[in-house]
């Protein structure tokens, strides 16, 4: 039996049902977990099987959002998928005169009178999770599914809080960027959606190209996890974009297909490559003053693994590589014999890549990347790369100098105000010593990549 269920991304209440005998055949009540769910209209709790969640670890629901589940006849959920009907996004302004106003880009829609809008907080089911569409409140923060009617009007609604309240202060920023997608893969059928910020056309210009890829969670949404905790809209102020060389740059934030299809894994993956780079050259071919031969790639945690997986596919399409705390299995090599991993790596001898770490982040450990460091250390300095490591110290404070962060796994967010507090001093690593340029700066110097398009 399918039915669409609107999980919270809560933690399952109980846990773990763990039943005796679970695994005999003869048993009756699997071994499942139990979720707070919105099933048909009503919150509930539901059964999950086990395996059939996001994040693959014990007592987490999948990421928040409408689910197409099918249940079985003893009504346990056994398959978990997208519900197709639904489309998604963010939404900037409440709703006004039955109609409401959705994305960044202004689309409007409105409202089936009576349909039924459910109001979710992340990570807890607000239990007036029922509300009315002239007491909906929204802001920019808000992410929003929506199912339409024939007409194209909305019949259905879901609304999550994802952090915060109020207007975001880079909101302008973020309203400058515009969402595409690039060609099908034809081996796949995988397309990969993003956002992009386009510099002012200017007679001559030839501005590179930044491309920064999200970790988990990032791909439920086209603007999801591209805005929130990410500062990448920053890159989109004048502030920053006078910074590059070229008197600006193209910003693109794409989209993972994170879904639980067969073979699709989490976020990132390998079968994602292939669309990621049509995408980029497709991007560039109908982007006339994108200089192909300086695309950089950067990423955080799942995307920073995926840089990995981008660059070692293709090391000579980048100009540069800023992969931050990346989930370093993406690697895929056997980092106990350093003599071979030198050579695995050789051929991004001549690729600038600077890995930035926190010195306690326990989600990836910088101690983990000792041996590719040298590796690529070593290649690096027989081939003249100015190739760089950080590492942040434990406890390192945000841009504004006062906040400590709260893991050490977020040094996205000081590197995206170009490793420099909010004062215009620059981030120290562990022995204390500055780094040794703003990334920007590094970018700047690094050289055109060998591939054009």
């Amino acid at each position: 039996m399918r039915k669409i269920v609107c999980f919270s991304g809560v933690e399952a209440p109980g846990g773990v049902v763990r039943v005796p005998g679970a695994d005999l055949p003869t048993a009756r009540v699997p071994e499942h977990r139990v979720y707070w769910a919105i099933v048909d209209g009503e919150l509930r709790q539901v059964r999950v099987l086990p395996g059939l969640d996001l994040l693959r670890d014990p007592g987490y629901a999948v990421w928040p959002g409408p689910y197409a589940c099918e249940f079985d006849e003893n009504g346990y959920i056994t398959r978990v998928g997208y519900a197709e009907e639904f489309i998604t996004g963010y939404s900037i302004n409440a709703p006004k005169g039955g109609k409401i106003i959705l994305g960044v880009e202004d689309a409007e829609y409105r409202f089936v009178p009576g349909a039924p809008v459910y109001s979710v907080a992340n990570p807890e089911i607000i239990k007036n999770f029922k509300t009315s569409i002239d007491e909906l409140e929204t802001d920019w923060n808000d992410n929003w599914f929506i199912r339409l009617n024939g007409d194209g009007a909305i019949c259905e609604m879901y609304i999550f809080r994802q952090a915060g309240d109020g207007a975001s202060p880079l909101l302008a920023e973020i309203k400058k960027f515009r969402t595409a997608w690039g060609p099908a893969d034809p081996a796949t059928g995988l397309a990969i959606e993003y956002n992009y910020f386009q510099p002012p056309a200017r007679a001559g210009a030839k501005y590179p190209v930044f491309v920064w890829l999200h970790g988990l969670h990032g791909g439920t949404s086209a603007w999801t996890n591209q805005f929130e905790y990410n500062p990448i809209a920053n890159w989109a102020g004048e502030g920053f974009q006078k910074l590059f060389a070229q008197g600006g740059a193209y910003i693109i934030t794409p989209r993972a297909n994170e879904d639980l299809r067969p073979g699709h894994g989490i976020s990132w993956n390998r079968l994602q490559t292939a669309p990621l780079f049509a995408a980029l050259e497709d991007f560039v071919k109908t982007h006339p003053d994108a200089d192909a031969r300086r695309i950089y790639v950067g990423g955080y945690s799942m995307g920073g693994g995926m840089t990995w997986l981008l660059i070692r596919e293709r090391p000579d399409f980048f100009a540069a590589a800023v992969p931050c705390c990346p989930r370093l299995d993406y690697a895929a090599d056997d980092f106990s014999d350093q003599e071979a991993l030198n050579s695995a790596l050789a051929p991004l001898a001549g690729l600038p890549i600077w890995e930035i770490h926190g010195e306690g982040d326990s989600v990836t450990p910088p101690e983990q990347s000792g041996p590719l460091r040298r590796a690529l250390l070593s290649n690096a300095a027989a081939a003249n790369t100015d190739t760089r490591f950080l590492t942040l110290p434990t406890g390192y404070l945000f841009p504004d100098g006062k906040t400590p962060t709260p893991v050490d796994h977020l040094v996205w967010i000081p590197a995206l105000n170009n490793l420099l507090f909010d004062d215009g001093s620059p981030y120290r690593d562990v022995s204390g010593a500055a780094a040794e340029s703003t990334l920007i700066e590094w970018l700047n110097a690094c050289p055109d990549s060998p591939e054009k398009l």
